[in-house]
């Protein structure tokens, strides 16, 4: 809820004022804002029809009303966490189906690439070609040297170009010097960097016309998938979107999260609240066992729990997941 529609909420909750009219008046607002802020509420199960006053709304009990909207926010979280399971299994599959057939040229809008060289010459020749928008997933910890200075002519005649880049990065990201200062490289050149607590492949998008994603599940050497195909294309842009609407801008401070956490420490606890083990959640979260472990122990630390049980029963009461 915003502000706006806060203040609606309260003035109805505790002062029993129900008139448009009169809500302006009381919250310096006009009534058109209040209407607009009553037609949110109604929206989010906050605002019931009145017994005492028919035709009028009143507010629902605060704690009910927060029951609602948490149940409404774990079924989003939980719906758009199997959109992005069905879109890698689907993913998965089609990689294991066209390496089963042993293919190695471009079929259906498919090319499978299988060494480094070819990976590096077709990444050239598209990052040559775009000329709107380049988006990008980088789950791998930290890039080399190496790589970033071979991208890097690229990149900038790209953005010489007004090629917009979008780049969501591993929160882990931080702490790897070299990875870390070419994102905030980018960043300087007007590129829109976000980062997030996982990412489900490595992923470049280029314009709408092509999608690579490398490191093809049970291929031992570098492999990728080049998509062509315009669904298959449009497919991997609006998982792009999806994460991109929930990662946090490069160096987000903790206190914009609940709690003071950061992005995240928040996906840990929900990790661990699923009941994954210690080396899973490192794996989700691109960093080492060790520093999972002293996140969690600091996390208990703050929670003031003894058990990590009891340190996700405050986490919840705490609305910090």
């Amino acid at each position: 809820m915003d502000q706006q529609t806060l203040g609606v909420y309260r003035a109805i909750l505790f002062h029993k004022e129900h008139d448009p009219v009169q809500l302006a008046k009381l919250l310096d607002s006009t009534p058109e804002e209040v209407e607009a802020a009553l037609g949110r509420l109604s929206k989010l199960s906050l605002l019931a029809p009145s017994r005492d006053s028919p035709g009028r709304l009143r507010a629902v009990n605060p704690a009910l009303g927060l029951k609602v909207l948490l149940q409404r926010e774990q079924d989003e979280l939980a719906w758009r966490q199997q959109q992005i399971e069905q879109n890698r299994a689907a993913l998965a599959a089609l990689a294991a189906e066209y390496t089963a057939s042993g293919g190695t040229e471009s079929l259906g809008g498919t090319e499978h690439l299988d060494n480094v060289d070819d990976i590096r010459i077709r990444l050239e020749a598209l990052a040559e070609s775009c000329v709107a928008e380049s988006l990008a997933f980088h789950p791998v910890n930290a890039l080399t040297e190496e790589s970033i200075e071979a991208g890097r002519p690229l990149n900038e005649r790209a953005l010489a170009r007004g090629v917009r880049f979008r780049s969501i990065y591993l929160d882990s990201v931080a702490n790897d010097r070299v990875t870390k200062a070419h994102a905030q490289w980018m960043a300087e050149r007007r590129s829109e960097i976000r980062t997030s607590p996982t990412l489900p492949m490595r992923l470049l998008i280029v314009d709408t016309t092509a999608a690579v994603v490398a490191g093809l599940p049970g291929q031992a050497q570098p492999s990728a998938l080049l998509f062509s195909n315009p669904p298959v294309v449009h497919a991997m842009r609006a998982l792009f979107e999806a994460y991109w609407e929930h990662a946090s801008p490069l160096n987000t401070p903790a206190d914009s999260h609940p709690g003071g956490l950061t992005a995240q420490e928040r996906k840990l606890l929900q990790l661990l609240a699923t009941g994954l083990t210690d080396d899973a959640v490192a794996r989700a979260l691109g960093i080492g066992v060790r520093t999972e472990r002293r996140i969690v122990a600091e996390l208990m630390d703050r929670l003031g729990a003894s058990s990590r049980f009891e340190a996700g029963v405050q986490a919840t009461r705490r609305e910090w997941i």
